[in-house]
């Protein structure tokens, strides 16, 4: 049995092994990056492998708490988290008073709030918008942790708004003689 050079012609790498030596390559310069991992510096390159990447980027992602949709929001390394939710439109007056003078009253009540408030879109949507900053390191923990953390500011205020939008005006009871009086009237 000969020996053969590796460099010698016919001991080219396979493709395969070629691309299997490049992914593990990638994931051991992922695992030698400094723990813990802070959010956005993790990427999938356009090859489809990870990385790590020190480039300040933004996060964006969506979560789903009290029954609301969240969009979120990381500019970069050192920006706060945002959160935005459209919580529904302001009931009319005529579909229920009472609902909107609640919705109004916990509209206004939400300035007192240190991380945000509930806004009123020129559409008539009540919108929730929130800012805190991430504990460092940024990890996904911490991040969500912050989520969470303005979920749980806003709560109360939430909890009376879909009250608000849950009043509806009663309905008036009539009675079988006022029914009867309709009803001879259009046939007349």
């Amino acid at each position: 049995m000969g020996v053969r050079a590796l460099d010698a012609p016919g001991n080219e790498p396979s493709v395969s092994a070629t691309s299997e030596s490049a992914a593990k390559s990638r994931v051991k310069s992922v695992a030698e990056t400094a723990l813990p991992l802070e959010v956005g510096t993790v990427v999938i390159g356009n090859d489809g492998h990870i990385s790590h990447s020190s480039a300040d980027r933004a996060l964006h992602f969506r979560f789903t708490a009290c029954g609301i949709d969240f969009e979120a929001e990381i500019a970069g390394q050192k920006a706060p988290l945002r959160i935005k939710a459209n919580l529904g439109k302001l009931p009319y007056s005529a579909e229920s008073p009472d609902g909107r003078r609640l919705a109004r009253s916990v509209l206004a009540a939400t300035d007192r709030l240190r991380h945000g408030q509930i806004l009123l879109s020129d559409e008539q949507d009540m919108v929730l918008q929130g800012e805190l900053s991430p504990p460092t390191p940024r990890t996904p923990v911490n991040v969500i942790a912050t989520a969470v953390a303005l979920i749980l500011d806003f709560k109360p205020y939430i909890s009376l708004l879909a009250e608000a939008v849950a009043l509806r005006r009663p309905l008036i009871e009539r009675n079988e003689d006022d029914m009867l009086q309709d009803t001879a009237a259009a046939e007349t």
